[in-house]
């Protein structure tokens, strides 16, 4: 049998290997104080749909272990609200929680 050959030293890419990371295209769900708004509108209209994807976008957009400390919400729960194979059904206690730190 012959000698494998190998490759040779490969050349650096002029691209940056990596690239920054965007949650959300809306940066109004960074936003605490215009969610708040959307989500008291929601709920006083009964606009479930809307209270949910704007509940939904603002968990995705937010570090869920600074409130998970912060509510003393578990993580696992605020997962679950993300859950879109689960049924959307927070309660009450939970939903307070969300808007004290949208309060903060």
């Amino acid at each position: 049998m012959g000698k494998i050959k190998t490759l040779g030293k490969q050349k650096k890419s002029d691209k940056p290997s990596l690239t920054k990371h965007e949650p959300s295209s809306n940066k109004n769900l960074a936003n605490k104080a215009v969610v708040r708004e959307i989500l008291i509108e929601a709920l006083t209209t009964n606009d479930m749909d809307t209270f949910q994807d704007v509940l939904v976008g603002y968990l995705r957009t937010s570090s869920k272990l600074a409130m998970s400390k912060k509510t003393k919400i578990g993580r696992t729960t605020l997962y679950d609200l993300m859950d879109t194979e689960k049924p959307f059904n927070p309660t009450l206690e939970t939903i307070g929680k969300i808007f004290e730190d949208l309060a903060a």
